[in-house]
């Protein structure tokens, strides 16, 4: 009877220490390992406030504030690169960027739960031109020194008012540009619009800083974000 409990022991314990090792050399999984990969899925993608889906009726009037030139005054928490960070909900980010001829601004989104970088918006002043919502002008990007190429941009809305009023452009077709220095947009001889160029160095840090937020417990209201400042 004492030989078939110490073999019983003797088994239970040679169990518990495979067991211990086995997890001691499996792999550890990192949550940021797949930080750099952009998922474009299409109902993902098509979800947040600069869509335009029923979905986000209720935060049309966050949107308009968000892009106004008044908001921008305001404070975001500002990266080392000069990328702008701000929470209009406790699930959405917005990373943003002004042009270089600070008129223009450039925007991206990250929503939770997901926390994908999606929505690429550009704000312009309307001047001189006279285009309506649902627009589409055509233009090329070219990022960095690399090769144009067409795209579109599409009037999502029109917004402000007096002489502070901006387009909000939505962009389709762009370049990859998660690891690009600047990108230029230019418009034809037929369009009035001033081609646009932004300095983005950084972005892929903005991003990442941006996604840590993101997926942590910690509320992103604007008022508790500004603690972040050590970005």
């Amino acid at each position: 009877m004492e030989e078939v409990f110490g073999f019983g022991l003797l088994g239970l314990i040679i169990f518990t220490v495979g067991l211990g090792v086995k997890r001691w050399l499996k792999p550890k999984k990192d949550l940021f390992e797949y930080e750099d990969e952009i998922i474009l899925d299409d109902k993902m993608v098509h979800l947040g406030p600069f869509s335009g889906n029923p979905m986000y009726k209720h935060h049309k009037f966050i949107l308009l504030l968000t892009v106004s030139s008044s908001f921008l005054s305001a404070d975001w928490t500002r990266t080392i690169d000069g990328w702008g960070i701000d929470s209009y909900s406790n699930e959405n980010l917005i990373l943003h960027k002004t042009g270089n001829d600070t008129n223009t601004n450039f925007y991206l989104e990250m929503a939770r739960p997901f926390c994908v970088t999606s929505e690429p918006t550009i704000t312009a002043p309307v001047g001189n031109t006279n285009y309506s919502e649902d627009d589409e002008i055509k233009a090329t990007m070219t990022v960095d020194r690399g090769k144009p190429k067409d795209i579109v941009l599409k009037v999502g809305n029109i917004i402000g008012e007096g002489s502070n009023i901006d387009y909000v452009f939505k962009l389709k077709y762009i370049l990859s540009m998660r690891d690009a220095k600047s990108f230029e947009i230019k418009f034809d001889n037929s369009s009035p619009l001033k081609d646009m160029r932004f300095t983005i160095e950084g972005l892929s840090h903005a991003i990442k800083h941006s996604e840590r937020m993101c997926m942590s417990s910690y509320d992103i209201y604007q008022s508790d974000i500004q603690d972040t400042n050590y970005i």
